[in-house]
């Protein structure tokens, strides 16, 4: 996977997450919503303004 490719599906990723938070505020689940904002908290805002990828040994070729 390529930098632009891992950087395309963070992006899809945070749509999905973004749409799926304003599912749960409409279905009034307010614990449901914090729980999956927490969870991509850092995602959506990386300190230092990116989001560090790291590559696997053995896949980098």
């Amino acid at each position: 996977m390529t930098a632009e490719q891992a950087a395309q599906l963070i992006d899809s990723t945070l749509d999905l997450v973004h749409q799926r938070l304003q599912d749960l505020q409409a279905q009034s689940l307010a614990a449901e919503q914090r729980a999956l904002a927490a969870e991509f908290r850092e995602w959506r805002h990386p300190s230092g303004g990116h989001i560090d990828l790291m590559v696997f040994p053995g896949l980098a070729s």
